[in-house]
C-alpha cells in the first residue's frame, strides 16, 4: 500500500474495495462495514487527531474507548459486537498489508450477545407460498421459479441474483453458486424447482429471447439480472399472504429450508455445506429451533411438564 494512502479514511476505502472486489462481499455487507468505519474515523478525529494520520498509534485503548462511546450512545451489545468485528477485520487487513505492525483489536473480547432463534415458515405455509404466483404470465413464472429456488436451495439473495443460466444443471438437478468470500459450492434442487425453472426459461425462449449459458437466470427490466430490491419486494408480497413473521424476506426461506431439512432428519454437516456456512456454529442454531419446538410440545402435552398446586 503506497505511503500517500496511509490516512485512516484512504485505508478504509482500500479495505472496502478489497471486500467488494476480491472477497465478493454483498453490497449490504460492504455498506455495514463502511458505516462502522466512518463512525470510527469520526471518533478518532476527536479522540486523537494524530491517529488519523499515524495508524500505528491506534492501540487497544483507542478501540476500547470507541466501544465505550458506542455503548454511551445507547447501542446494544449486538451493534457494538458488529462494530468490533469490523475493526478486527480492518486492522487484520492493514497488518497483512504491513501498514501497521500488529492488529490492536485482535485481543479485545467480543461482547456476548444472545442469538435470536430464526423465524421460519411451517411446511403447509411454504407449500401454499409456492402456489401463489400465477403461471399465466412471464413474471408469474419467474416469481414461482425464484420462490422454488430459494426454498429448494436456501441460497442467499445476492447469490440468487448473480446466477446465470449455465449455473443450472437440469440433468444433475444442481446449481453452481458463488457465495461469500468468492467460494463456489454446488446445491441440489428437487423436481418442483427444476420444473419451475424449466417452464420459466422455456417461456423466455418462446418470447423470442436468445438465451445462452451466460444469460442471467432471473431477468428484470431490459433483460438484465433482476435487482435484489425487486426480489425482496416480490417475495415479501407473496409471503404476506401466508405468514405474519416479523421479517418477511428471502432470508426467511433460507431459514425455512434449513429447518425443514433438519426436522426430516438431514445431517447437520450436509445442511452446513448446502447453506455455505463457514463454521458449524452458524448451522447449529437451527437445532436450537427444533429443541425450542420440542420443549413447547412437551409443556403442552406432558402431564408433569408444569408444576400443579392443589
Amino acid at each position: 500500500m503506497p505511503e500517500n494512502k496511509l490516512e485512516l479514511a484512504n485505508c478504509a476505502q482500500d479495505f472496502l474495495c478489497y471486500l467488494e472486489e476480491e472477497r465478493r462481499y454483498s453490497p449490504l455487507t460492504v455498506k455495514a462495514y463502511r458505516r462502522d468505519l466512518q463512525e470510527f474515523a469520526r471518533f478518532v478525529a476527536e479522540y486523537d487527531p494524530r491517529q488519523t494520520q499515524q495508524l500505528e498509534c491506534i492501540d487497544r485503548q483507542t478501540i476500547r474507548h470507541f466501544l465505550g462511546f458506542l455503548r454511551e450512545r445507547g447501542l446494544g451489545a449486538r451493534s457494538v459486537a458488529r462494530a468490533l468485528a469490523t475493526l478486527k477485520s480492518f486492522f487484520k487487513y492493514l497488518n497483512r498489508a504491513e501498514v501497521i505492525p500488529a492488529n490492536p483489536a485482535a485481543a479485545i473480547l467480543t461482547p456476548r450477545t444472545p442469538r435470536p432463534l430464526p423465524e421460519f415458515l411451517a411446511e403447509d405455509q411454504a407449500l401454499r407460498l409456492m402456489d401463489l404466483p400465477s403461471e399465466e404470465s412471464l413474471i408469474g413464472l419467474r416469481d414461482r421459479a425464484i420462490l422454488e429456488t430459494f426454498y429448494a436451495t436456501g441460497i442467499r439473495l445476492a447469490e440468487l441474483t448473480a446466477l446465470a443460466v449455465g449455473d443450472v444443471s437440469f440433468t444433475r438437478r444442481t446449481i453452481r453458486v458463488l457465495g461469500k468470500g468468492n467460494k463456489e459450492r454446488v446445491v441440489v434442487i428437487g423436481q418442483p424447482a427444476g420444473q419451475a425453472l424449466g417452464r420459466y426459461l422455456e417461456a423466455r425462449r418462446h418470447n423470442g429471447e436468445q438465451i445462452d449459458d451466460g444469460s442471467p437466470l432471473f431477468c428484470g427490466r431490459g433483460g438484465k439480472s433482476i435487482a435484489q430490491r425487486t426480489v425482496q419486494l416480490r417475495v415479501k408480497g407473496y409471503m404476506q399472504q401466508v405468514a405474519e413473521a416479523r421479517h418477511l424476506s428471502p432470508h426467511l426461506l433460507r431459514h425455512t429450508m434449513a429447518t425443514h431439512l433438519l426436522d426430516r432428519g438431514a445431517d447437520l454437516m450436509a445442511v452446513k455445506d448446502l447453506l455455505g456456512h463457514a463454521s458449524l456454529s452458524s448451522t447449529q442454531i437451527y437445532t436450537h429451533v427444533k429443541m425450542d419446538q420440542m420443549k413447547k410440545l412437551y409443556r403442552q402435552a406432558h402431564p408433569h411438564a408444569t408444576s400443579q398446586k392443589g
